[in-house]
Order: structure tokens, then sequence, then C-alpha cells
């Protein structure tokens, strides 16, 4: 072959692969685009993806704290309701104790007149010093009936009560009283040992005074006997813890009270 068909066969290589190149351009170019324009569809895809895996943590989050509080909810609900059951169940116990009460405080306002009047009849029958004992309180007992409206029921049925609570306290122990008595016309001084509410003994200071005393209304019963002088006179001093403690023999007389 010659030089210049050579040359020739390049030259229209050259023209046909120019040729060729120039009309596949404008393919490449939009397989370019359309490449680009899939790679920035991927990258907005990841990044939703991204964005829908932060948000649905989130959401998830909020759904437990929401689930937790509802829960909390749902226990104050129940501690409210149960609280409100037993402070209904303690209103109809108060009320229920209030009818009692108002029941109680009507009998109580039928009888304490008679409560009252029987109280004052039974201190007549106390010894004297225990009636001084009880004498600011039976003061306080009203007499009248504007005395009696002055007064509350529970003042007064406090007086009833404190009234029946010394006699009690008195009548379950023994008591020995320095008292002044009236014996054969003369004012004696003499010790008294109180048994209870039951008996009494009494002893003059020189020991030749002597006997026992029973309940009576205005004033105790009195019965000498002189010859329990030592007897008494020493019971009243074990009583004292002036002398050694041992049995004495002394009457004991149940008379019924008039």
């Amino acid at each position: 072959m010659t030089k210049n068909k050579v040359v020739k066969l390049i030259a229209a290589g050259i023209a046909l692969a120019g040729t060729a190149a120039l009309s596949a351009a404008p393919q490449l170019a939009e397989t370019r685009s359309t490449l680009k324009e899939w790679v920035e569809l991927k990258k907005i895809v990841s990044e939703e993806k991204n964005d829908w895996a932060v948000e649905k943590q989130t959401l998830q989050e909020s759904i437990e704290l929401l689930e937790d509080e509802i829960e909390k909810i749902e226990t104050a609900i129940e501690s409210y309701e149960a609280e409100a059951t037993d402070a209904e169940k303690a209103r109809d116990d108060l009320t229920a104790e209030e009818n009692e009460l108002k029941q109680a405080s009507a009998i109580i306002k039928t009888e304490i007149v008679d409560l009252e009047a029987a109280v004052l009849d039974i201190v007549k029958y106390l010894p004297t010093s225990l009636q001084d004992k009880l004498s600011i309180i039976t003061q306080r007992i009203p007499k009248t009936k504007r005395e009696m409206d002055a007064s509350t029921l529970s003042v007064r049925v406090m007086n009833i009560i404190g009234v029946l609570t010394e006699i009690e306290k008195f009548n379950s122990q023994l008591t020995v009283v320095n008292e002044i008595s009236d014996i054969k016309g003369e004012r004696v001084r003499v010790d008294t040992l109180y048994v209870g509410l039951s008996i009494a003994y009494y002893v003059d200071g020189t020991r030749s005074e002597a006997g026992y005393m029973v309940p009576a209304k205005d004033g105790w019963k009195r019965f000498e006997d002189n010859s329990l002088a030592n007897d008494i006179a020493d019971a009243v001093a074990m009583q004292k813890r002036e002398a050694t403690v041992r049995f004495v023999d002394l009457p004991l007389t149940v008379t019924e009270v008039e």
C-alpha cells in the first residue's frame, strides 16, 4: 500500500470517529444527568431514612413517657377513688356516731336533773371530810332552773362524773382523817379510820374515847366502845406508817343506810 493511501485511510477513520462521537454526545450527557439525578435521589432517600430513624426514636421515647404518665394517672385515680371510698365510709361512720351521740345527749338531757338530784342526795351520806373535798364540784351542780339554763350539758355531766369518781376513790381505800367530833356534848379531836364508805373507827389522843361509825344521812351514826381504843389507835398508827403492821381485831357492823 502506498503512503498516500495509508494517509487517506487514517484521515477517513478520524472523520468517521469524529462523526460517531458527535452522534453519541447527546446520549452521554443524558446518561450523566440521569446518573446525577439518581445519586441525588439516593442521597435524599438516605437522609430521609436517617431523619425517620431519629424521629422514630423520638416518637418511641415520647410514647414510653406518655405510657408512664398514663400509668401514673391511672394509679392516682385508683388511689383517689380508694381515698374517696374511705372518706365516704369515714363520713358515714362519723354521721352514725354523731346520731348516736345526739340520741345519748337527748337521753342524758332528759335524765340529767334526776341524776344531779340523786348525786346531791348521795353526798349527804358521805363523811364530812369528803363532803368538804367535793364542795367545789357540788356547788357547780345547778339547783334552780335558771342555773340549769346557764350551764351546758357537758359541764353538768362532768360534775356528776367528778363527784362519783371521788366517791369511788374514797370507797376503795383506807383513809385516816383528823377531825373534830361531838362526843358526850364536847368537841373532841379524834383520828378516824374510814374503811371505804362501809364503816369508820375513831379514837381520841388519850385513847379514852373510842368507837365506830356507820353511814347515815347528814352525819354518820356513832357507836361508843372505849374498849376498842387501843386497837383502833394501833390501826390508825399502822395506816399512818407509825407502827409495825399486825392484825387488829375490830368489829365490822353492816347497817342499812336510812
